[in-house]
């Protein structure tokens, strides 16, 4: 009787692995087997061997037989860039990408592993979701495997895997959101693609509710991120957040978040085919293994998948070296000319476009030139640099790039003192930005007015400061203001 084949999804975190074995039935797959498995003490991924070994104990143990395996990935090991490929270049993507991933991470390419996912080819542009991961994580999951007595058949992402290893409950323009018990991370997939992945500031989901302010967090987060989404307002109103939830989150936690989140919400059920075999039905947190266990043994690729790039392959001829080299250059040099052509074609394009938008504002632009005459003869009576310009920027640059804290309402009076109040996510970030503006040498007189809780959650705190903007020691005085007079003795 014929073995029958079987394939292993294994959902890798810092602290445990998701483990789910499918074999083929009726035409389809289904799950056998489901088990978590914890990473032993004194044993973790910087030492791949010895928990491999332990992995291979744990398998026999539960009764896992499979050779075979796909391994996801969490996306705080990840890099995801989208990358947008010029019109009528579908088949030098390798190359284009190739060349974009030399100039984004030419001081440490050979440190990482690239693979990419492309959108279906169109008249215009399109756009490729690039993935990079350290090469020595890849290389861990690798040897992990080994000493487990396993084959690796590709490494992916699990909360990418989700939507396109299951029973097609994704919707073209969507939002998936995936719930596990290390965190939450969000994708989005538009016309069926993965376009956008990444790894949102949480602390552990498994075992929140309502009471702890996670899930104020959790809907704090996506909004901004939503905001942010490219796309027109149509696709964004068709857009649709699929919620995978593997972290255990109650009926009516799930429920609250939909209800804060002003698009349509689903959450999806377990992939088709998770039902064990002679045990109980596996629970939620196994989705991911499974969805990539299906998904390989019905034959469906990764769409990323870091250990057989689609990017082109460092390969070794057999040949000489300068002919090594000239074939090298060669290759350059043409990939170079096809970006050349691809960039003059689309500058023609847009050139002819703006000659013709010229044309047509030929009566708008011969009277905006006469504005800009009779502005440019009365401009030396006003001042050319509104002082509120360099004001703006000293405040700006006290704030920090991230989304930690942020500005309600500004007030600026002509002696340049400025009142400013906002919102932050703790008190910490508050106090960071109290201490640039103070060591600012251009502010003086920084002063904290109020600090305190914002709203009944008490996750957000509300604060108001005051400056005065006074570069090199200038002072600042109304114009109606009167000059001190002076008198004789």
């Amino acid at each position: 009787m014929l073995r029958k084949r079987k394939v292993l999804g294994l959902a890798v975190t810092n602290r445990s692995i998701t483990a789910v074995e499918a074999v083929a039935a009726n035409g389809g797959g289904r799950v056998s087997l489901a088990a978590e498995f914890v990473f032993p003490d004194g044993a973790g991924l910087q030492e791949p061997t010895p928990l491999g070994k332990a992995l291979r104990q744990f398998l026999r143990s539960r009764g896992f037989s499979a050779s075979r395996c796909v391994i996801g990935m969490e996306a705080n090991w990840l890099t995801a860039k989208e990358k947008t490929i010029p019109p009528g270049a579908a088949q030098s993507i390798p190359e284009i990408l190739s060349l974009m991933v030399e100039r984004d991470f030419a001081s440490d390419r050979k440190e990482l592993a690239f693979d990419y996912v492309a959108e279906a080819p169109t008249a215009g542009e399109r756009s490729a979701l690039l993935v990079a991961a350290p090469r020595h994580v890849l290389d861990g999951f690798v040897l992990m495997a080994q000493a487990a007595g396993l084959t690796v058949a590709g490494v992916t992402a699990s909360t990418i895997a989700l939507p396109g290893s299951t029973d097609g409950s994704a919707a073209q323009d969507a939002l998936v959101l995936h719930l596990f018990g290390g965190g939450a991370e969000l994708a989005l997939h538009a016309k069926g693609t993965p376009r956008m992945m990444r790894r949102l500031p949480l602390s552990a989901a498994a075992g929140r509710g309502l009471d702890d302010g996670w899930l104020d967090d959790l809907a704090s987060h996506l909004h901004r991120v939503v905001s942010l989404l490219p796309g027109d307002a149509a696709r964004s109103a068709e857009r649709e957040l699929l919620i995978w939830d593997e972290a255990g989150l109650d009926e009516k936690a799930c429920k609250a978040l939909s209800e804060r989140l002003d698009m349509p919400t689903r959450i999806c059920e377990r992939p088709r085919g998770l039902e064990a075999a002679g045990s109980p039905s596996p629970g939620a947190q196994f989705s991911a293994a499974a969805a990539m266990a299906l998904g390989a043994l019905g034959g469906r690729a990764p769409a990323i998948d870091l250990l057989h790039s689609k990017l082109s392959p460092e390969r070794k001829l057999a040949i000489g070296r300068k002919l090594a080299w000239g074939a090298a250059v060669a290759v350059a040099v043409l990939v170079a000319g096809i970006v050349l052509i691809l960039d003059w074609r689309s500058a023609s394009l847009e050139a002819a476009a703006l000659a013709g938008k010229m044309q047509a504002m030929s009566g708008d632009l011969a009277e905006a030139k006469s504005t800009i005459a009779k502005v440019t003869f009365a401009r030396p009576w006003y001042d050319r640099r509104p002082s509120y310009l360099d004001c703006m920027r000293e405040l700006t640059l006290a704030f920090p790039q991230e989304s930690l804290i942020w500005t309600t309402s500004l007030a600026a009076q002509e002696d340049m003192q400025v009142v400013f109040s906002g919102k932050a996510v703790s008190e910490s970030a508050v106090l960071d930005v109290l201490d640039r503006l103070k060591a600012n040498p251009k502010l003086i007189a920084v002063k904290p007015l109020y600090l305190r809780q914002a709203g009944r959650s008490g996750r957000e705190v509300a604060f108001a400061m005051s400056f005065t903007y006074a570069p090199s020691g200038k002072t600042w005085s109304s114009p109606d203001a009167k000059k001190p007079s002076s008198r004789r003795r």
